[in-house]
């Protein structure tokens, strides 16, 4: 398990390097809308990162190689689930370096770029992207699945941004009203289980159309 999560850093060097400047990017051209910047920059770069790995493997037909390897079908999904989360690791680590620097400089940005709301926000996000896209990849492959994926990316920040453009509607509706009475705690719990039992649902799924796939 360790080595195929290695093997998805070490693939794309690269891609982590561009993933750096894509982050000082979006601090400068989304730190207007405050948290949900932060909440899109990590999920682009996981999204990037993660498709990245896909493509790559697409191109050299590593799936070739890996079934061919004595190793279980569901180390190698379960493995890819995990490498999503390393790479919003990493995401996180590089905006808080930013961010760091931006204090320390006195740069002009209007809000404050990392808040733990963003990096929430950005798990959530993630989770559920990642959830709908990694089924997709593991049925059709990277290059089929990668049109779909797209649209699903960009749905996703344009949802956000509908969401934020229009927070103080939403912030008046009874289910916002609902989740502001709950304690952190409450909050945590109520988050937790729906995106537990989501990531479940789709790693099954993911290793259904894997094990039934032909190479």
């Amino acid at each position: 398990m360790y080595h195929l999560i290695k093997k998805d850093i070490l693939i794309q060097k690269r891609n982590l390097l561009m993933a750096c400047i894509l982050i000082a990017f979006f601090i400068f051209t989304l730190s207007n809308i405050g948290m949900a910047g932060l909440s899109i920059s990590i999920l682009a770069v996981s999204y990037t990162l993660a498709l990245g790995v896909s493509q790559i493997e697409d191109k050299n037909k590593s799936d070739l190689m890996l079934v061919s390897l004595p190793i279980k079908k569901s180390k190698i999904v379960l493995s890819k689930y995990i490498s999503v989360y390393v790479f919003v690791l990493y995401a996180i680590l590089v905006n808080y370096i930013f961010s760091f620097i931006i204090k320390i400089f006195e740069l002009p940005i209007k809000f404050e770029w990392f808040t733990v709301d963003g990096i929430l926000g950005a798990i959530i996000s993630v989770t559920i992207f990642t959830s709908i896209s990694l089924p997709l990849i593991f049925k059709w492959g990277y290059t089929k699945a990668k049109l779909p994926n797209y649209i699903i990316f960009f749905l996703f920040v344009i949802g956000a941004m509908s969401v934020i453009s229009n927070l103080d509607y939403y912030s008046t509706t009874r289910i916002f009203e609902f989740f502001g009475q709950l304690s952190n705690s409450e909050m945590i719990v109520l988050i937790l289980i729906p995106l537990v039992l989501i990531v479940t649902i789709s790693y099954l799924l993911s290793l259904v159309f894997y094990s039934k796939r032909e190479f």
